[in-house]
């Protein structure tokens, strides 16, 4: 199964349509340096194909996290960017699909109950980011790094983002025959999560 994590902190990139255009986002206010992220003003989702098998796309997300992202509004960048994920509020539109992610065939949450990300490095240039950092998903941590379209305006933020990572390096190997390793991640700042 491929999957395609759509983070509205999701991390071109969106020209394609995936995404909403920066018009279309509500940016989040910054006070004092913080934006605060929750689902009321940023989506993470993902879509995922098992190989044979319908329907395709399959498409799902996280209902529960928070995070803050710290700006340097007169630089117009990024400083920090930090998102805590509960993953057992993961769902998607197929409820035994949605029971097996949550099993110890994959996301396995009863053990790991959150999945976190945490930057320790960011520069820009031109409005685009990398954004490097450890996450941390199904107990064990990697550094990543990812490229992010921002804005920072007197409204607030934006964020899109979209990139890679290979979900048997988190040990995830489940179905290495039908499912796919490379997890497409997206990130939105600026666009509410969908209930379920």
């Amino acid at each position: 199964m491929r999957w395609i994590f759509i983070a509205s902190v999701t991390f071109g990139f969106l020209a394609s349509g995936l995404i909403g255009s920066a018009a279309e986002l509500s940016p989040v206010p910054v006070a004092a340096g913080v934006a605060k992220l929750s689902p009321d003003n940023t989506k993470i989702q993902f879509v995922g194909t098992h190989i044979g098998a319908k329907p395709d796309p399959r498409t799902g997300g996280f209902a529960k996290f928070s995070g803050q992202v710290q700006v340097d509004s007169s630089a117009k960048t990024l400083k920090t960017v930090s998102v805590d994920i509960d993953t057992s509020s993961l769902w998607t539109e197929i409820p035994m699909l949605t029971t097996h992610l949550k099993s110890a065939d994959f996301f396995e949450v009863r053990q790991h109950p959150a999945a976190k990300f945490v930057s320790t490095k960011i520069t820009a240039s031109e409005g685009k980011s990398q954004i490097t950092g450890n996450l941390t998903l199904h107990g064990v941590t990697k550094e990543l790094t990812f490229p992010a379209a921002v804005q920072i305006g007197e409204r607030g933020l934006t964020l899109r983002s979209e990139f890679s990572i290979d979900r048997s390096d988190f040990g995830m190997t489940f179905g290495p025959d039908k499912v796919v390793n490379k997890v497409t991640l997206t990130v939105v700042v600026g666009e509410k999560t969908q209930p379920k």
